[in-house]
């Protein structure tokens, strides 16, 4: 009965309905019951169980995604805890990641650090080797530093009360936990006021064919504003980035003026990338 008045209701739906209204509390209610009984579901499918117009439920999606209650595809939705699960089974966790070739992610991460000036504004991505940028920050003065990682903003407390100079932004968001970062509408609107020196960013793949990708689909939208806000895009990929190719394009490898990797990466490789754009820096 709740899902056929929720029906009938929806035949009425246009632009202007309120999102705050019971019947569009409900509506969502009944959304996150249908995405957690399926694991995947699409917008026909949701258009055509609760019959609100599909409009109706790309709103209703980005709000629920928003307050972290389904996790938003393309094309429809995923339940939480089967997002978590694939990520488990196709994606090395966060903390694993920091703990994987430590000494070439600290290289190129004081490479990186090397290049800001004293004075610029940049952004840092969340990742294992933008993380380890932090303590070579230390010296740095006059900088305004936005973040979308708590790792990072975490690490930088004992450095801004030790150096006040350095000022940090972080961009509210929806948490994810995998990626201890936040993601999100909120965050992309929070990187759209800035415009920067330069973005620090984290990629899982490095390709002649596919140009940057990473596996996870939430993380690409806040990444291509990373890019968008930033005068110039800085990649920090080690050796083992280069020539995977993951499920989803973050952008091609023109997109990139620099990628900073260690000396361990193929030399002939590395020439055929910097033919194709961006500029081949080598920490050592």
């Amino acid at each position: 009965m709740r899902e056929e008045t929720i029906r009938q209701a929806g035949r009425g739906d246009t632009k202007g309905d309120d999102d705050r209204s019971p019947l569009a509390a409900e509506r969502r209610m009944r959304i996150v019951e249908l995405v957690n009984q399926q694991k995947t579901i699409t917008v026909p499918e949701l258009v055509e169980r609760i019959g609100a117009s599909p409009a109706s439920i790309r709103r209703d999606l980005v709000w629920l995604d928003e307050q972290g209650l389904i996790t938003r595809t393309y094309g429809g939705a995923m339940a939480l805890n089967h997002m978590q699960e694939t990520l488990r089974q196709t994606s090395p966790g966060y903390h694993q990641r920091t703990t994987e070739h430590v000494a070439e992610k600290q290289a190129i991460a004081r490479r990186a650090v090397d290049i800001i000036s004293d004075g610029e504004t940049v952004i840092l991505d969340s990742g294992s080797t933008t993380s380890a940028m932090v303590p070579f920050l230390a010296t740095k003065r006059n900088l305004l530093i936005i973040t979308n990682s708590i790792d990072i903003t975490s690490a930088l407390l004992p450095i801004v009360d030790a150096n006040p100079t350095l000022r940090v932004v972080t961009t509210g968001g929806t948490l994810h936990a995998w990626s201890r970062s936040f993601l999100g509408m909120t965050a992309e609107q929070a990187l759209r006021q800035f415009f920067v020196d330069k973005t620090f960013l984290a990629v899982r793949g490095v390709s002649l064919q596919h140009g940057f990708t990473v596996p996870i689909l939430e993380e690409v939208p806040i990444k291509r504003q990373m890019i968008a806000s930033a005068r110039e895009t800085i990649v920090l990929a080690d050796h083992t980035k280069f020539g995977l190719t993951f499920a989803i394009q973050i952008a091609p490898l023109t997109t990139a003026q620099r990628i900073i990797t260690d000396t361990q990466a193929p030399r002939e490789q590395l020439e055929q990338f910097e033919a194709a754009g961006p500029q081949i820096v080598l920490a050592d």
